[in-house]
C-alpha cells in the first residue's frame, strides 16, 4: 500500500489511533490530529510531531488538510460521532473518511502478520510478543493498544521489519479487517453486546476472524471446542489434568514478581527450561506462552524468547505495580469485564495472601455495566473494602434507569462506598489501606499518580 502524503486522524489519543498515528510518522507522512481532550499521550504524540487541535469547529481545521483529493488519508473511530464537525466539513470537501480496522488491515495486507484478538488479554499479549519480536535482527512493527513501558510507546518500528503485529479488536468487527499469517485468540467471554446483540453471534464474530487466518490459530484450551471444527487450531494454556495442550507451562514456581517455568512448545517439541517473568497472575503466565507460541510460529529461536521474556518491564496499567513494601501494596489495572475483575483479585490474592484489599473500581460502558450486572457484582463481594466510582459513558449516554447506585445496591457490600474521582481521598482517609487496587478503562487512570503519592506516604 502506498502511502499518503498527509493524514488526518479524528480521534487521534485513542490508544489504537496514536499507534497508527506515530506509524505514520514513522512512514514520513504529515500526520495531523483532532481530540476532544488534552492528555499526556497527545502531548507525547505533538513532542514526536503531530499537530494536534483540541477544537472541534471547522475552523480549526488545519489548512494543510485542505488538499487535492486523493491525497489525504482520513482516519476515523468509532469513538467520533457520525455528526461531528470536522468530520462532516471533511466529506463535504470530498475526503473519504476511512475506519481504524481498516487501514490496520491496508497495512497488513502484504505482509507476515501475527494477530493477538481476545475479550482480554490480548493487550498484554500483543505487547510480550512485540517485545520478544524486538529482539530479533529485523525487529518488528507493532499496534499495541496499550503503552509497554520498555519504550513508553504504543508502536514498535523497524525499517527491516518481516512481520507486523497486531491486536485484533473485536469491537464493532473491526477484526474482520485482518487476514493474518498466525493469530490467537485469549478469551470468548461475551462483551459489546450492545453491538453484537447476544452470544451466539459474539463467538461467530470470532469464528469468521478465525477462518480467516492463513495458517494456525492458536486458542485458548477452554475455549477449542468453539474452533474444533475449522483446520489448522492448537491450543495453549496450564494443564490441568492429562489434557492435551498444544503449548504449555511446566515446573511452575512462583517468584517474587512473577514466574519461573519451562516452556513447552509444539507438544513438547521445543522445551525451553528455567524461564522466569515479572509479571503476577496466572492469567499473564497464560498470555506470555500464547506470545511464546507465536514467536515461535515466526521463526524466533528458543533462546530468544527465553531472553526477551525475562526482559519484559509490563504495560502501563495491565497489573502495573506501583508500591510495593510490607506496610503498603498499590497496583493500578485496566480491568472493565467480570472475568479480567477476578483475574486480577486472583493475582492480588495469590501473591499478597492474607492482606486487606481495598478496591477502587470505575465501570466503564452502561450497557457493559448493564449486560455483566451479575458478573461485576459477584467479583467485587470478594473484595475487602469497595469504592465504586461513577459509571464512565465514554461513546454512551446514560441509560436510563441504570446507574452506579443501582449497581451498588445489587452488590451489597458491606464495607462498601460510592464516591467521586473529587472526592476519592476523602473516602479512602476513612479507613486504613493495606493493598489498594485501581481498576477501570475510563479515566480513573487521571488518579494513579496521587493515588502513588498517597500510598507511598508512611510506606
Amino acid at each position: 500500500m502506498k502511502n499518503p502524503r498527509i493524514a488526518y486522524f479524528l480521534g487521534v489519543g485513542g490508544a489504537g489511533m496514536s499507534a497508527l498515528a506515530r506509524y505514520y510518522l514513522k512512514e514520513g507522512v504529515k500526520v495531523y490530529g483532532y481530540d476532544k481532550t488534552e492528555t499526556a499521550l497527545t502531548e507525547t504524540l505533538i513532542e514526536e510531531g503531530v499537530s494536534i487541535t483540541y477544537d472541534d469547529s471547522i475552523h480549526s481545521i488545519p489548512k494543510e488538510i485542505g488538499v487535492e483529493i486523493g491525497e489525504l488519508l482520513l482516519v476515523i473511530t468509532p469513538a467520533i460521532p457520525s455528526n461531528h464537525p470536522h468530520l462532516l466539513e471533511l466529506i463535504k470537501i470530498g475526503h473519504t473518511p476511512i475506519k481504524r480496522a481498516e487501514i490496520l488491515g491496508r497495512i497488513t495486507q502484504s505482509r507476515p502478520t501475527l494477530a493477538i484478538a481476545g475479550t482480554h488479554g490480548k493487550t498484554t499479549t500483543t505487547a510480550i510478543l512485540a517485545h520478544i519480536m524486538a529482539g530479533t535482527s529485523k525487529g518488528c512493527n507493532a499496534f499495541i493498544g496499550g503503552i509497554a513501558a520498555s519504550i513508553k510507546s504504543n508502536l514498535y518500528w523497524s525499517e527491516h521489519a518481516e512481520w507486523t503485529i497486531v491486536e485484533a479488536d473485536e469491537f464493532d468487527r473491526s477484526f474482520h479487517a485482518l487476514h493474518p499469517t498466525h493469530a490467537v485468540i485469549t478469551s470468548l467471554d461475551p462483551d459489546h453486546l450492545d453491538i453484537y446483540g447476544d452470544e451466539n453471534s459474539f463467538i461467530k464474530a470470532f469464528k469468521i476472524f478465525s477462518s480467516q487466518v492463513k495458517d494456525i490459530a492458536i486458542v485458548h484450551h477452554e475455549i477449542f471446542n468453539h474452533f474444533k471444527d475449522l483446520k489448522n487450531i492448537e491450543t495453549y494454556g496450564i494443564k490441568v489434568g492429562d489434557k492435551e495442550i498444544t503449548h504449555f507451562p511446566s515446573e511452575i514456581k512462583r517468584i517474587d514478581v512473577g514466574y519461573e517455568f519451562t516452556l513447552n512448545l509444539s507438544n513438547g517439541e521445543e522445551v525451553v527450561e528455567k524461564i522466569t517473568t515479572n509479571m503476577m497472575g496466572l492469567h499473564n503466565l497464560e498470555n506470555t506462552i500464547a506470545a511464546a507460541a507465536l514467536a515461535h510460529k515466526a521463526g524466533v529461536s528458543s533462546n530468544i524468547i527465553k531472553e526477551r521474556i525475562a526482559t519484559f518491564e509490563g504495560i502501563y496499567r495491565r497489573f502495573q505495580i506501583h508500591i510495593k513494601t510490607e506496610k503498603r501494596v498499590y497496583i493500578d489495572d485496566y480491568a472493565h469485564h467480570p472475568t479480567e475483575l477476578k483475574k486480577t483479585i486472583q493475582a492480588v490474592r495469590e501473591h499478597f495472601p492474607g492482606r486487606h484489599l481495598t478496591v477502587i473500581f470505575q465501570p466503564h460502558l452502561f450497557s457493559r455495566t448493564k449486560d455483566q450486572e451479575e458478573g461485576f457484582c459477584k467479583e467485587l463481594r470478594k473484595v475487602d473494602r469497595l469504592i465504586l466510582l461513577p459509571i464512565y459513558a465514554a461513546r454512551e449516554n446514560p441509560m436510563p434507569g441504570f446507574n452506579t447506585q443501582s449497581l451498588f445496591e445489587k452488590i451489597s457490600h458491606p464495607h462498601a462506598n460510592t464516591s467521586t474521582i473529587n472526592s476519592i481521598f476523602d473516602t479512602l482517609k476513612a479507613h486504613p489501606v493495606d493493598v489498594l487496587l485501581s481498576v477501570g478503562a475510563g479515566d480513573i487512570d487521571l488518579l494513579v499518580s496521587d493515588l502513588k503519592k498517597w500510598t507511598s506516604m508512611d510506606a
